[in-house]
């Protein structure tokens, strides 16, 4: 498991077998290329995307992709429940996430931005870790 961290030079592998690249299209193809470069025959590719934008349809037209489309939760999935709170309520916030930790449950708290923009004013990430 790695982030794109796995393709800088220093990073290098004995047998890569499978690489699973989320959100293919953040994955270019200088990417792919420098990927396959790490290892002496190139690994298996699973590429997820929930976005078929142009490129991931070309790739798969005239390239290397075949498509699979899961279209169907798993059996016995429960429903997941997606809770908004404002900055007024970090206490209430803060309890329910121990709650749900101590219950044996995840909880996965989305911030839209890890740093400053100049283009947005959202709450980043950075800011709500300095705390």
């Amino acid at each position: 498991m790695g982030t794109h961290a796995i393709i800088e030079d220093k990073v290098q592998f004995n047998n890569l077998g499978l690489a699973v690249i989320d959100e293919q299209h953040r994955f270019g193809v200088a990417q792919r290329a420098k990927l396959w470069s790490k290892n002496e025959n190139p690994p298996h590719i699973l590429v997820m995307t929930a976005t078929p934008i142009p490129r991931t349809l070309a790739m798969t037209l005239y390239g290397d992709l075949d498509v699979s489309v899961i279209d169907e939760l798993p059996p016995g999935r429960k429903p997941i429940q997606t809770i908004h709170k404002f900055d007024t309520q970090t206490t209430s916030l803060y309890d329910g996430i121990r709650k749900q930790i101590n219950l044996g449950r995840q909880v996965y708290i989305v911030f839209p931005l890890i740093k400053e923009s100049e283009k947005i004013d959202l709450k980043t990430l950075k800011a709500a870790t300095k705390h």
